[in-house]
C-alpha cells in the first residue's frame, strides 16, 4: 500500500513519520511551509479582536516559562513510547509553501498513494482533495466533533470534560476538523502533566490509532462513523489570563 505523509515540520510530524516508515518503506513526505507570522497575527485579529488576540500573544510568550518541565517530560513520554520526534536523514522530502498549491496536486496526482496522512497543514481544499483517489487521514488533537481546533486536550480539562481529554483519526474534508471519525481515544494526565505534554500523549497514541487506521485500508475494513452526542465547537489558543485563571482554580496546567 502506498502512503503520503502531508505535514508541516514538527516533532509531530517526525514522529508520525518515523512510526510509519517501520511498516511502509516507500513513504513519502510533503512539506507546508506555515504561515507567515503576520499574515497569522491579521488573520485572528480579524476573527477575535486585538484584546483576545493580545491575550493569546501573552499566553504563547509565558508558556515555556509557565510549563518548565514540558520538554523534558515530553521527550520523556516519546522515549517510553518508542517514537522519535526527530527528521530522519535518509527522508526525502518535498516541500510547498502551501498544500493547495497546483504543485502539490501534481505531487498527489503523480505519487498515486492509497492513503494520505495529514498532519498540522492548512484547511485542504477541495482542489487538493480531489487531485487523489487516496483516502485523506488525520491525527486530531481533540475529540471530535466538540473539541475541534486546537489544544483539544487541554480545553477538555479546563471544562472538566476528562472523558473527552483524547485524540481523534477522522476521514479529512474541508471543514475543521468535521471529517467522518475512525478512531477515538482518552488520554489519562497527571500532576506531572502541563499544556506542553497533553499534545504529547495525544499524539502517542494518535499514531498508535492510524495504524490500526492504515490496516483498515489495506484490509478493505475502514468504518467510519460520526458523533451526534457532542455539540460541536472550535477552539483556538486560550489567552494568558484563561489560562492562568484554570491553573490557579482548577488546577490545570
Amino acid at each position: 500500500m502506498k502512503v503520503v505523509v502531508l505535514a508541516q515540520d514538527g516533532p509531530s510530524t517526525w514522529m508520525l513519520v518515523n512510526a510509519l516508515r517501520r511498516e511502509y518503506s516507500d513513504l513519502q513526505v510533503g512539506i507546508e511551509e506555515g504561515e507567515s507570522p503576520y499574515a497569522m497575527l491579521r488573520r485572528r485579529i480579524r476573527r477575535k479582536g486585538v484584546w483576545t488576540v493580545f491575550g493569546q500573544l501573552l499566553f504563547i510568550l509565558a508558556v515555556r516559562f509557565l510549563c518548565r518541565s514540558g520538554k523534558s517530560r515530553g521527550s520523556q513520554i516519546c522515549a517510553g513510547a518508542g517514537l522519535d520526534p526527530v527528521q530522519p536523514h535518509d527522508v526525502q522530502v518535498r516541500r510547498f509553501t502551501s498544500a493547495n498549491t497546483p504543485e502539490c496536486a501534481e505531487w498527489m496526482r503523480t505519487e498515486q498513494a492509497d492513503v494520505v496522512v495529514i498532519n498540522g497543514t492548512r484547511i485542504l481544499s477541495g482542489e487538493l482533495l480531489g487531485s487523489s483517489k487516496a483516502v485523506f487521514l488525520n491525527i486530531h488533537c481533540g475529540i471530535t466533533p466538540a473539541y475541534r481546533g486546537v489544544h483539544g486536550g487541554y480545553w477538555a480539562l479546563y471544562r472538566s470534560d476528562r472523558e473527552n481529554a483524547g485524540v481523534t483519526v477522522h476521514v479529512v474534508d474541508t471543514g475543521i476538523d468535521t471529517g467522518d471519525i475512525v478512531y477515538q481515544e482518552t488520554i489519562k494526565v497527571d500532576e506531572q502533566d502541563n499544556f506542553l505534554t497533553y499534545p504529547v500523549k495525544q499524539y502517542v497514541a494518535g499514531v498508535t490509532l492510524m495504524k490500526r487506521a492504515l490496516r483498515d485500508v489495506a484490509a478493505g475494513r475502514l468504518r467510519t462513523s460520526a458523533r451526534h452526542d457532542l455539540a460541536s465547537a472550535i477552539w483556538q489558543h486560550p489567552t494568558l489570563w484563561q489560562y492562568l485563571g484554570a491553573r490557579w482554580s482548577r488546577g490545570v496546567r
